[in-house]
């Protein structure tokens, strides 16, 4: 028996192997790309709207250049005077590349309602919102080497304060540092070859993925558990601000982490954008950042 025994099994794993077969997948022609539009508003800073158009899932030519809508008209306007931006662009120095936009020269203003129209090969998109979110106020803001949500355990920090009363609020995290190619993103920098910062320090905005509403806490006393992106070392400092964003675009960026949910786990059932940029992919809308707190990490990364 025991001889049957051991030949069944690597009966079995031929089995098991023989069932694999590969596929050639090759690309259909014809493919239409689809403007996708994002610009988020902030009181004091001026405008970027970023304009990007769709590629097949099989291109390679994903960079922000390849895929800038070049050729758009883009005006913003307060109901007073209106604003037509430029192509412009900022050198990303954590991927060594170009991140194109068009950019505003009149800071945005709290308690005005914007309308951004855009005007691209003949098609014309437009959305509006008003920035009149409540600005949070963090009482304390402390490290933890470990907590747990949806994607497992991670190590992040705690934001303490309390939600303004009588409306609905949603938050992000946002972490502001200065770094050097020696502190590696959770996922992306081990992969990179990072070759035109030479030791230089460079400023890094790491937002939250996960967006939290105020739902069942009106008015109350809130605790926030952050996941952060990059490495650290004990004596690093940061600058920490807690975002609330207007309703709209809570929403979008809630369907984008519920997407890489998705994406992750098989179980989860699958997620599809909702635009809030009628005829087109995108979000437009606006944040009220909270006063920014220093932060020192206490230890190094676990």
């Amino acid at each position: 028996m025991k001889a049957v025994k051991y030949l069944f099994l690597p009966l079995l794993l031929l089995a098991v192997l023989s069932c694999r077969k590969d596929v050639n997948i090759k690309p259909q022609g014809g493919y239409e790309s689809q403007l996708f539009i994002e610009s988020i508003l902030y009181p004091g800073e001026v405008p970027k709207v970023y304009l990007s158009l769709s590629q097949p899932f099989f291109n390679e030519e994903v960079t922000p250049q390849d895929m800038f809508a070049r050729g758009a008209e883009v005006r913003l306007s307060d109901g007073t005077q209106e604003e037509l931006l430029r192509p412009d662009s900022t050198f990303d120095k954590f991927r060594c590349r170009w991140a194109p936009f068009y950019g505003g020269a009149i800071p945005a203003e709290y308690g005005k309602t914007y309308e951004l129209t855009v005007t691209f090969q003949g098609k014309t998109y437009t959305a509006s919102t008003t920035i009149n979110q409540a600005k949070a106020n963090l009482d304390e803001v402390e490290y933890t080497p470990e907590f747990f949500d949806v994607y497992g355990g991670h190590d992040g920090v705690i934001l303490r304060f309390r939600d303004a009363p009588g409306e609905k609020n949603f938050y992000r995290f946002q972490m502001d540092r200065f770094l050097d190619t020696s502190r590696h993103h959770a996922h992306i920098l081990e992969v990179l070859i990072n070759d035109c910062t030479n030791g230089e320090k460079f400023w890094i905005t790491d937002l939250g993925r996960t967006v939290f509403r105020d739902e069942n806490n009106d008015g109350q006393p809130m605790e926030l558990y952050a996941e952060v992106s990059f490495e650290y070392r004990r004596g690093d400092t940061a600058y920490i601000y807690l975002q609330s964003l207007d309703e709209t675009s809570a929403a979008f960026y809630e369907d984008i982490d519920n997407q890489l949910q998705s994406i992750l786990n098989p179980f989860v059932e699958p997620v599809f954008l909702k635009s809030t940029i009628d005829g087109t992919l995108g979000v437009f809308g606006s944040v009220v950042r909270s006063d920014t707190v220093l932060f020192i990490y206490p230890q190094d990364n676990p």
